[in-house]
C-alpha cells in the first residue's frame, strides 16, 4: 500500500467509527493500531470492569438474601472464578476475538503496529511510509500517574492490570474517587478486601451534582470502604511485605499500609511516539487541540476521541470519530454537539448525570428551579429493596426545559434515556410528567420528579 485517502492511527472507538465511516463514503483507508483493537473501554475498561462489577454485585445479593426469606447454604466468594466470568462476557462480546485481531473491517487495510508522522502528508508504519490526504489521530488516553516519591519503587496497578488480576488484593488503597477509582474500589470491597480511597478534591465524584456525590459517598461508607476528601498524598515507602502511603488530611498526617495501590487519579493523552512535532502540531501533555469541527491547526489532520480530551467517553468517541470522517469527506461539514451528553458511573446504585449541575447553573447566572424525587418514594424500589437514591432536575425557570437531570439510584443508567430524548429536541419536562409511566418502575421516580412543585 502506498496511498490512502485517510490514514486512522488508533483502533478504538473513534478510530474504528472513523475508518467504518470513511469507507462507507468510498474512501481508501488504513489503520495502525499498537495495542488492541476496539480501544481501551473493550478490554481494560468499561466491559470487564462492569462484567465484574455485576459480580460483585450478585455476590452482595446473597450476602443480603435473607431479608428476602432466602438463606443460601454456600457462602463462599471466589476472586479468580468472577475473572473467568470477565472473561467469557469478553470473548461472547467480542465475538471470540483477540485483542490484536484485524478488526476487519472490509475496505480497510490493518497495520498491527505503531505509527507516526513524517510530516502531514506522509505517516511511517511498519518500516514503509504510507502517503495520505487525510490522517486522524484516534489514540485515545493513558492513565495518568502522579509524580510521588516513592510511588514508582513501591508498585502499583491501573485499570489496565487491575481487571487482569488472578488473586484478591488484601488491603487496597485507592488514589483518586473519581468513576474509575470508585468502581474498582467497591468491587474489591464486595469481594472481601479491604479498601481506602483517597481523593484529593473535598468530595468524591467531584464532576457530579453536590447532592449526588455525597450521598455516593455516604452509601459507599456504609459498606465499609473508608473514603478520605482532601488528602494529599505525600509519599509512598515499602517493604518487602507491605507499602505504605502517607497522606496529610485535615492537618493530620497518617500513614496507611496495604498490599497493592490502584492509581485512578485521571488520564492523559496517547500521543507519545507519534512524533506530531513533524507534521507541525506541538508536542504537549495536554489533550490535542481542535477546533469545533476536529480539525487541528494543521490542514487534513484532525483529532478525536479521548486523545482530544473533554467527555472521556466511548459513545462521545464513537460520535466523534463519524463525524471526522463525514467532515474530512462530506460536503456539509458539522461541529461536534456536545450539549446532551449521557455521563454514568456504574458503582451501586448508579449514577449517571445529563447536562449541567445546580453549581454550573448559578455559575452561569441561569433563571432556574429544581425538582427531586427519593427513591425512597417510589414503589419499585421499595419493594426490590433499593430505595437509596435521588433523582434532580435542574429546569430552566423561563420555559421548564430541562437544563440537566441526576440520578443515583437502581438502573440509573437506563433511565437517564428518557431525559436524553427530552433534552436533544428541547421538549419541557411536561413532555415526562403528561406521559403515562408503567407502575411498579423505576422511571417513576422521574416522572415524579417532574411533576414535582417544590425546590429541593
Amino acid at each position: 500500500m502506498e496511498e490512502v485517502d485517510l490514514f486512522v492511527i488508533g483502533g478504538g472507538s473513534a478510530g474504528m467509527k472513523a475508518a467504518r465511516t470513511a469507507v462507507g463514503m468510498g474512501q481508501r483507508v488504513a489503520l495502525a493500531e499498537l495495542r488492541e483493537t476496539g480501544g481501551e473501554c473493550f478490554w481494560a475498561g468499561c466491559v470487564p470492569t462492569k462484567a465484574l462489577l455485576w459480580a460483585a454485585s450478585v455476590w452482595q445479593m446473597v450476602r443480603e438474601a435473607d431479608k428476602f426469606g432466602i438463606h443460601p447454604e454456600k457462602l463462599r466468594t471466589d476472586f479468580a472464578e468472577a475473572m473467568t466470568y470477565k472473561e467469557s462476557v469478553m470473548r461472547v462480546m467480542s465475538g471470540g476475538a483477540v485483542p490484536d485481531a484485524d478488526p476487519g473491517i472490509p475496505g480497510v487495510h490493518y497495520f498491527h503496529a505503531a505509527a507516526s508522522l513524517e510530516d502531514q502528508h506522509h505517516v511511517r508504519v511498519q518500516g514503509n511510509v504510507v502517503k495520505t490526504s487525510h490522517i486522524l489521530v484516534a489514540t485515545g488516553t493513558d492513565p495518568a500517574i502522579p509524580a510521588i516519591p516513592g510511588l514508582s519503587e513501591a508498585g502499583y496497578i491501573t485499570n489496565r492490570e487491575a481487571v487482569h488480576l488472578t488473586s484478591l488484593p488484601a488491603r487496597l488503597v485507592v488514589l483518586g474517587g473519581g468513576p474509575i477509582g470508585l468502581e474498582f474500589a467497591q468491587m474489591i470491597k464486595r469481594f472481601g478486601s479491604e479498601v481506602t480511597v483517597l481523593e484529593r478534591s473535598s468530595h468524591v465524584l467531584s464532576n457530579e451534582d453536590h447532592e449526588i456525590s455525597e450521598l455516593a459517598e455516604t452509601l459507599l461508607k456504609q459498606e465499609g470502604i473508608r473514603i478520605l476528601t482532601g488528602v494529599t498524598v505525600e509519599r509512598v515507602s515499602h517493604t518487602a511485605v507491605e507499602k505504605t502511603v502517607h497522606i496529610l488530611h485535615n492537618d493530620q498526617r497518617e500513614a496507611i499500609a496495604c498490599s497493592d495501590i490502584l492509581v485512578a487519579t485521571g488520564r492523559k493523552p496517547a500521543t507519545g511516539g507519534l512524533c506530531l512535532d513533524a507534521a507541525g502540531i506541538a508536542e504537549e501533555k495536554e489533550p490535542m487541540k481542535t477546533d469545533g469541527y476536529l480539525r487541528t491547526q494543521v490542514p487534513g489532520i484532525y483529532a478525536a476521541g479521548d486523545v482530544n480530551g473533554g467527555f472521556l467517553f466511548t459513545h462521545v468517541a464513537s460520535y466523534a470519530g463519524g463525524l471526522a470522517a463525514r467532515n474530512m469527506f462530506g460536503s456539509n461539514p458539522r461541529p461536534m454537539d456536545v450539549r446532551v451528553v449521557p455521563r454514568c458511573t456504574y458503582i451501586d446504585p448508579e449514577v449517571a448525570s445529563i447536562g449541567i449541575t445546580e453549581k454550573e447553573a448559578r455559575a452561569q447566572c441561569l433563571p432556574f428551579r429544581t425538582r427531586c424525587c427519593s427513591f425512597a418514594d417510589v414503589d419499585r424500589a421499595i419493594l426490590t429493596s433499593r430505595a437509596a437514591g435521588l433523582v434532580k432536575l435542574i429546569l430552566d425557570a423561563r420555559d421548564d426545559q430541562i437544563l440537566g437531570a441526576h440520578i443515583i439510584g437502581p438502573e440509573a443508567s437506563s433511565i437517564l434515556g428518557e431525559i436524553a430524548v427530552c433534552m436533544k429536541n428541547r421538549l419541557p419536562v411536561q413532555a415526562i410528567s403528561s406521559v403515562m409511566h408503567a407502575y411498579p418502575s423505576f422511571p417513576e421516580a422521574i416522572e415524579a420528579a417532574a411533576l414535582s412543585q417544590e425546590d429541593c
